[in-house]
């Protein structure tokens, strides 16, 4: 006969005292179910760096900072808000030690200093898909 295991005090998780051992959750399914409940719940929710829209032209019109955030453009994302602000400051660095004689240059310092960081979860968001108008 082999060795016999002393039962645990508590319950073990995915073990029910209420039912017999060979009926044990099948992990794979439930790490699942549990993964996509909490995404339907947002809590899971990611960072999105967004750039406002301009009027177009060459150069581009004005920011339009008062603009839905459903118009405005995903630029990148992140799993934090401080990895988003971090990468909104990189942006800035970035553009900043440029070449401040390019009419280019100095409008991707303006946008990205006029970039916010916004939950994925944010209901003001609405229907925003990542656009790249500004890359």
């Amino acid at each position: 006969m082999g060795a016999v295991r002393p039962r645990p005090l508590a319950p073990a998780v995915g073990y029910s005292l209420f039912r017999p051992r060979r009926e044990r959750y099948n992990w794979a399914a439930v790490k699942y179910i549990n993964f996509c409940h909490v995404g339907a719940l947002g809590l899971l929710a990611a960072w999105y760096l967004l750039t406002p829209p301009f009027a177009p032209g060459d150069p581009p019109g004005p920011l339009q900072i008062n603009a839905p955030l459903s118009r405005w453009s995903q630029m990148d994302s992140s799993d934090t808000l401080s990895g988003c602000e971090e990468q909104r400051n990189n942006m800035v660095r970035m553009y900043n030690s440029g070449d401040m004689t390019s009419v280019a240059t100095q409008f991707k310092l303006w946008l990205y200093h006029n970039s916010i960081c916004v939950s994925s979860a944010d209901p003001r968001l609405g229907g925003l898909s990542k656009q790249s108008a500004h890359h």
